[in-house]
């Protein structure tokens, strides 16, 4: 898909936005008061009082609200300005606006730009934070934190807890740390005073758009939303009252294509992770399972855990499981043992696993060759030439979760 910039005033929406489909999520940075003069007659901002400013910008949200779909969502990106020594709330002053609109607040994220203008008065600190408000029509919205969760640990205790870990991914907080684009970066020349970085684009659309999603930005600058809005199969128009500005919107697109592109890798590593985390999950909640009824006294050889198709039957449950119990007795015994499983599962410490949990008791033949271990909280491969003798604890070579490929390998 092509972004579309339509040339023109965002305070016009209604009449420019005509039949189009209507907006899933408006992704906007109003202009920051009079901060800033863009060079284009009847800009809102520059040469305005403050209470023109906050009308018009009024306005504008205001046709956002009515124009886009019921379980539409809102981003307004906005900074605090200064005025002789005074520091006004303007993102406070916008929020407002925008609920006496009908939007209503939901999160609020700082965005750490990692750099700023370099120079402040006395009595200040360098200002290189912003504010990323997101607003929603209805209770009913969009909000899919998985497609910015990291697949990177943030912790050395991920082999040992994998329980602790999130399968996919580690939730980023509230605070984004963002670096601007260099002025210049894209194009030798001064292109925009306060262009979107890519990856903070990314996040803003994909967390609240589906694919074939309409995204608006009234405020579109060079594109930067649309642009990203487009690569992502959403449908991305932008209106934008500079014709210099409109045209660069090339630009932006091929900065999104570059970012996307470096993304394919991060998205490979999250899928990994995921797996990993699952099957270490697997093999812990197994080995506690198989201590736990040794403790009680059953004759317990070994335990074989394998990864069901099934749908897990929990709300909160993150993967099936099918567990064979090698034990000896009788029927009686292992009927007991059954029992047993079921009854641990359902408590802590297995019940805050995520697993649902299926058993089998069997005959106590030789366990499969080849597996993976858990004996104590480490990770281990057993030979597949030669099983060790006593399984748990059991003897071999390090598991290595980034070089392994796990989903249809059996467990002890």
């Amino acid at each position: 898909m092509n972004p579309e910039i339509l040339v023109g005033d965002a305070r016009d929406l209604r009449s420019l936005w005509g039949a189009r489909q209507a907006p899933s999520s408006i992704v906007t940075s109003p202009p920051y008061a009079d901060m800033m003069d863009y060079g284009v007659t009847g800009q809102i901002g520059h040469g305005q009082t403050r209470d023109d400013y906050l009308s018009d910008v009024a306005s504008v949200l205001t046709a956002c609200y009515e124009i886009s779909k019921d379980d539409a969502t809102l981003w307004l990106v906005v900074g605090a300005v200064r005025r002789n020594g005074r520091l006004i709330d303007l993102p406070g002053d916008i929020a407002r606006v925008a609920a006496d609109g009908g939007w209503v607040l939901r999160e609020e994220v700082t965005w750490d730009k990692a750099k700023a203008l370099p120079w402040a008065k006395r009595g200040e600190l360098r200002d290189v934070v912003e504010r990323a408000l997101l607003f929603s029509k209805t209770d009913a919205y969009r909000f899919d934190t998985t497609v910015i969760r990291s697949p990177e640990p943030q912790s050395i205790w991920w082999q040992r807890y994998p329980e602790r870990y999130a399968p996919n991914g580690t939730l980023p907080t509230n605070v984004w740390t963002i670096p601007i684009p260099t002025q210049g970066a894209w194009t030798g020349l001064r292109t925009h005073y306060c262009p979107f970085p890519p990856e903070l684009s990314y996040r803003l659309v994909a967390l609240t758009s589906d694919v074939g999603d309409t995204i608006l930005d009234p405020f579109a600058g060079i594109g930067s939303i649309p642009a990203m809005a487009a690569e992502l199969g959403r449908v991305g128009v932008g209106i934008e009252l500079s014709a210099e500005f409109a045209a660069l919107a090339p630009q932006a697109s091929e900065s999104a294509r570059g970012f996307l592109s470096s993304l394919d890798v991060a998205d490979g590593r999250r899928e990994l992770y995921r797996r990993v985390i699952l099957d270490l999950r697997l093999l812990k909640y197994t080995r506690i399972l198989a201590k736990r009824l040794r403790d009680k006294g059953f004759d317990l050889r070994w335990a074989f855990v394998r990864k069901s198709k099934r749908r897990p039957r929990g709300t909160w449950d993150v993967a099936a499981a099918d567990i064979d119990l090698a034990a000896g007795g009788d029927e009686a015994s292992r009927t007991h043992l059954l029992v047993t499983a079921h009854q641990l599962a359902r408590v802590r410490p297995l019940s805050k696993f995520g697993i649902d949990s299926t058993f089998q008791a069997i005959s106590p033949d030789a366990p499969p060759v080849g597996c993976y271990w858990y004996p104590d909280g480490r990770f281990w491969r057993a030979p597949a030439r030669r099983l060790p003798q006593n399984v748990i604890p059991a003897v071999g070579a390090w598991f290595q979760p980034e070089a392994a490929t796990l989903d249809d390998t059996p467990y002890p």
